[in-house]
C-alpha cells in the first residue's frame, strides 16, 4: 500500500503517515534482508546520511523512534499488518483495521474521517497548498528585496489563491502584508521628497507604479492619490 502510487499521491493531500515497525534490528543483522539495503543520501540541513531503500527517505534510527512512539501503541490485536487512522488533535483512534486494508479502502476511511475532523476544527489544508504558499511567500520576500511595489503585486495574487484556505494561511499573509507595505510606504515617503525638491517627473514614476494594489480607502490608497494629485503640472494662469 505504502508503494501503490494512487495511494502515495492521496497521502501527500491528506493524511500524515506515521509507520511503527518493529523488529528492523533483527533484519538490520541480516545482511541478506531487504530491510537491510541502504542509500547515501543528504538530510535536511544537508548532511550526509543513509536511508532505506524499502523506505526511501528514512534512516533506521527515525524508525526505530517512531516504534517507540505513541504510533506503536495503537495496535492492540497482537497482529501485523495494522492500520489505524488517528484524531490529530486527541491522538485517539478514529478507525480501527485490523489486518491493513487496500488503498481504496484506507483512501475511503481516510474521507470519512477528514469529513469529520473538518465539521468539528474547520477545514483542513492540502499538503499542496501549503507547499504552493509557502514557495509564494519566498516568491514575494525574494521580490521584497528589490521592488516593493512587484512583492505588493506579487502579494496581492498570493491572497487571492488562499481566499478558500483556511485562516492560518492568511494570517501569515498578513504578517508578510506588514512587510510589504513598510516597504511600500518608504516609497511614498521618497515620492513625497522628490515632490518637495521640484521633481515631478522622478515622483511619478515612483508613484504610478502602486496604483490599484492599496486597500481602497485605506490611509496608504488616500495618500498616493494625494501625492499624485501634487505631480501634477500647476494649470497655466488665465491670459
Amino acid at each position: 500500500m505504502l508503494q501503490n502510487e494512487k495511494y502515495i499521491a492521496f497521502a501527500f493531500d491528506n493524511s500524515v503517515e506515521v509507520l511503527a515497525l518493529g523488529d528492523l534490528d533483527k533484519g538490520m543483522a541480516n545482511p541478506k534482508d531487504r530491510r537491510n539495503e541502504q542509500y547515501d543520501g543528504k538530510d535536511e540541513n544537508g548532511n550526509p546520511v543513509r536511508y532505506l531503500k524499502e523506505f526511501a527517505g528514512c534512516t533506521v534510527e527515525q524508525l526505530n523512534a517512531l516504534h517507540s512512539s505513541q504510533a506503536g501503541q495503537y495496535n492492540k490485536t497482537g497482529h501485523i499488518p495494522y492500520v489505524g487512522i488517528v484524531d490529530p488533535y486527541t491522538l485517539k483512534e478514529m478507525k480501527s483495521m485490523p489486518g491493513g486494508a487496500a488503498a481504496g479502502g484506507l483512501m475511503d476511511a481516510v474521507v470519512e474521517c477528514k469529513e469529520t475532523l473538518n465539521k468539528e476544527h474547520g477545514p483542513s489544508m492540502k499538503r499542496s497548498s501549503l507547499k504552493k504558499f509557502k514557495a509564494g511567500v519566498k516568491s514575494v520576500e525574494d521580490q521584497l528585496a528589490k521592488d516593493a511595489a512587484k512583492a505588493l503585486t506579487e502579494l496581492r495574487k498570493l491572497q487571492t489563491s488562499i481566499a478558500k484556505e483556511p485562516q492560518a494561511l492568511k494570517d501569515e499573509a498578513a504578517k508578510l502584508e506588514e512587510k510589504v507595505l513598510d516597504a511600500a510606504k518608504a516609497d511614498l515617503d521618497k515620492a513625497e521628497g522628490l515632490i518637495a525638491a521640484g521633481d515631478l517627473k522622478a515622483a511619478t514614476a515612483v508613484l504610478k507604479v502602486y496604483k490599484g494594489l492599496f486597500e481602497k480607502g485605506s490611509e496608504l490608497d488616500t495618500r498616493l492619490k494625494s501625492l499624485m494629485e501634487k505631480t501634477k503640472p500647476a494649470p497655466e494662469p488665465a491670459k
